[in-house]
């Protein structure tokens, strides 16, 4: 719902008790700033927002650290990964789409990449490899809501692990 039906309040209130938990949790103490896994603008001029923004901003408020966007952005238009079935179209669907603007407002600092979902991991991976191209000493730490039940159990299996 928060993602593809305009439920965007959810999103931030789900993001809020993350934030909390992972204060309480002390593991997040050194993280210096919360970085959304950013859309790139004509996605998010149909949707009218960014799920993962709200999402990274109540983990922000939850931990009292600065929501950080506009740095890292999605310079390159790519088809939904929820619409690329298969696991190496994923990856090759988000190489290359991420750039960082103002590399020296991250580098040397610790950062939350936020995502709403982890399927593959393709997305997290090529928005975090960006980011440490273009800032070496930057330490990444990743957030997600949840994590695809079909890349954790696989296609056929019954479940359980």
């Amino acid at each position: 719902s928060f993602k593809y039906r305009g439920q965007w309040k959810i999103s931030r209130k789900l993001g809020s008790l993350m934030g909390d938990a992972l204060h309480e949790s002390g593991l997040y103490d050194s993280v210096d700033a919360v970085v959304p896994v950013p859309l790139h603008s004509m996605r998010r001029l149909r949707r009218g927002y960014n799920q993962a923004e709200y999402l990274a901003e109540g983990i922000a408020c939850g931990l009292g650290k600065p929501l950080c966007t506009g740095n890292v952005v999605r310079s390159r238009h790519n088809r939904s990964q929820a619409s690329t079935r298969v696991r190496d179209e994923r990856w090759d669907n988000v190489k290359n789409i991420f750039s960082v603007r103002h590399p020296e407002a991250l580098d040397g600092r610790h950062i939350l990449l936020v995502d709403d979902v982890l399927t593959t991991g393709a997305t997290l991976i090529s928005c975090a490899e960006t980011i440490l191209h273009a800032c070496p000493s930057c330490r990444i730490s990743v957030s997600t809501l949840a994590v695809s039940a079909h890349e954790l159990f696989g296609r056929h299996s019954g479940g359980g692990l």
